[in-house]
């Protein structure tokens, strides 16, 4: 996904856990966030409060595989979608331009 983001232009931060991306985000800004749920050092869920309580927030966006997670409990905390693993990339990276775009507009 990565790869793909900077093929069409964008800077691309990498965090490898949630209390990784935590940090990342105390120092920079983004304009948004695409998170698994489940990740080492906190879930996905526990950087969307963090990101509930900045200033200036980011879209942010779930990807998972997990068939346990609640997406309207997702979607209800402030993520903007949410993408089941297996996704059409395409579609993701279109959906959330979509949501950039009327951020920006």
């Amino acid at each position: 996904m990565a790869d793909e983001f900077k093929y069409r232009g964008y800077s691309v931060n990498i965090a490898l856990s949630g209390g990784e991306a935590i940090e990342v985000l105390k120092k920079d800004t983004f304009d948004i966030i695409l998170s698994d749920y489940k990740m080492p050092n906190g879930n996905g869920m526990t950087l969307l409060n963090y990101v509930n309580s900045l200033s200036i927030r980011p879209l942010f966006f779930f990807v998972s595989g997990q068939s346990d997670m609640s997406i309207n409990d997702c979607l209800s905390a402030g993520a903007k979608d949410f993408f089941a693993k297996p996704f059409d990339l395409e579609i993701m990276i279109s959906e959330i331009e979509n949501f950039l775009n009327l951020a920006n507009s």
